[in-house]
C-alpha cells in the first residue's frame, strides 16, 4: 500500500447546488485528481447537485459523498459537525474547498486533516483555519468561473480547457437509442424545466419554436423533470403534427444527457439540462432570465431578454438563434463521449 492510500484520500467540496454549477468546476476536479498519486479525489456536493449521477462514470472522482443543507437558529453548528463527520468517516489527508466558507475549513481542522486549501477571499472566518495562499479579497464580486481561474493558477493547478466535457454513461446511451432510435432525425431538445418560474419560458411559446423548425428537425423532445410533465403536455397534446413533439419528462438524468448527446442541439431555460448539453459538446442555445449564466463553453450561446424577463425573449428569437446556428455550424450526429 502506498504512502498516499495510508494517508487517505484527497476530499474536495463544492458546495453550490445546481447541475450547473457542477459542471464549471468539473475542470478543477480533475486538475486536482491529476495531483495526486492515485489520480482520483472524493468529492463532498450537495444532494440537489445530482453529483453522484452526472459523475457516475467521471474516472477522477472515485466517490460522491453528500453535505446535507441545514436550516434554523443552529445551521453553523450542525453544518460544522456534518462536515466533521465527512472528514472523520473519509479520513482524508487533504481537503479543498471550493468557496470561501468557513464552516467547513473549521470542520476539517477540527478532524486533524493535515491539508486544508480554499478560496479565502479575505474572510479569516475561513483563512483562519486553512494554509494559504488565497484569493485576494477584491475578487469577492468576480463570478465563480474567474475566481476557479485563479484559484487554478494560485495553487499551480494545470487546466488546459474550460470544457467540462461530461462522459455518459455507455448503458444510459444504450437504453436511450432502444427507446427512441426509431424515431427520424436529426433531433432537436427542448429543455422546458427550471428552478423557477422567472426562468421558465411559456410552453406555448416552445410549442411555436418546434412548429417552426419543423423543416429541419423531424423529432422534437421536451425535456424536463416528472413535475414539468402536466404543463407542457397540452401544448405538445395541440402540435399540428402529431406524434412528431415527444414528452421525455420521465427519464432519469443519466438517460436524459444520452438523449441530449444523441440529438443534434438543444433549445432551453437556463437550467441544468442546458449546462449538460454545452458539456456533453452539443450547441446548445439557453433562454437567459434572471442570473443568467456565462458563456462558458463554446457550444453554449444565450438569448437574453433584459433585466431578468425571460417572457422578453420572442419565438421569432428563439428560431433565428436554432436556425442559424444550424445551418452556420452544420448540426447533426457527432462521436458521444462515452466512458
Amino acid at each position: 500500500m502506498s504512502t498516499a492510500q495510508k494517508a487517505g484520500p484527497v476530499l474536495v467540496y463544492a458546495p453550490d447546488r445546481g447541475i450547473g454549477d457542477l459542471m464549471w468546476h468539473l475542470p478543477t476536479f480533475r486538475a486536482i485528481a491529476a495531483r495526486t498519486p492515485e489520480g482520483q479525489v472524493v468529492l463532498v456536493a450537495r444532494p440537489s447537485s445530482r453529483a453522484a449521477e452526472v459523475l457516475a462514470v467521471e474516472p477522477s472522482i472515485s466517490r460522491v459523498v453528500f453535505a446535507r443543507h441545514f436550516s434554523g437558529s443552529l445551521k453553523g453548528v450542525r453544518e460544522v459537525l456534518d462536515f466533521w463527520r465527512i472528514c472523520r468517516e473519509v479520513k482524508p489527508r487533504s481537503v479543498w474547498i471550493l468557496e470561501k466558507i468557513g464552516r467547513p475549513a473549521q470542520a476539517a481542522w477540527l478532524a486533524g486533516v493535515p491539508e486544508r486549501r480554499g478560496f479565502g477571499l479575505g474572510h479569516k472566518s475561513q483563512e483562519q483555519w486553512l494554509q494559504g495562499p488565497f484569493l485576494p479579497k477584491a475578487m469577492r464580486p468576480d463570478h465563480r468561473l474567474d475566481k476557479l481561474a485563479a484559484f487554478e493558477a494560485l495553487h499551480g493547478l494545470k487546466v488546459d480547457s474550460r470544457e467540462p466535457g461530461l462522459l455518459l454513461d455507455p448503458k444510459a446511451v444504450a437504453a436511450v437509442k432502444a427507446r427512441f432510435g426509431d424515431r427520424p432525425g436529426p433531433w432537436l431538445v427542448l429543455g422546458v424545466g427550471a428552478s423557477e418560474p422567472a426562468r421558465t419560458w411559456p410552453a406555448e411559446r416552445f410549442a411555436a419554436v418546434s412548429t417552426a423548425l419543423a423543416d429541419l428537425f423531424p423529432t422534437v423532445f421536451w425535456l424536463g423533470g416528472p413535475g414539468d410533465a402536466p404543463r407542457v403536455k397540452p401544448a405538445i397534446d395541440a402540435q399540428p403534427l402529431a406524434g412528431r413533439d415527444i414528452l421525455a419528462c420521465d427519464l432519469p438524468l443519466d438517460q436524459a444527457a444520452a438523449l441530449i448527446a444523441l440529438s443534434a442541439g438543444f433549445l432551453g431555460n437556463d437550467s441544468g439540462p442546458l449546462n449538460v448539453a454545452a458539456s456533453v459538446g452539443r450547441p446548445a442555445v439557453g433562454l437567459m432570465g434572471t442570473s443568467p449564466v456565462p458563456a462558458y463553453s463554446r457550444w453554449l450561446s444565450r438569448l437574453d431578454g433584459g433585466e431578468g424577463r425571460i417572457a422578453d425573449i420572442s419565438v421569432d428569437e428563439a428560431v433565428l438563434a436554432v436556425r442559424t446556428r444550424f445551418t452556420e455550424e452544420a448540426w447533426g450526429a457527432r462521436d458521444i463521449p462515452t466512458a
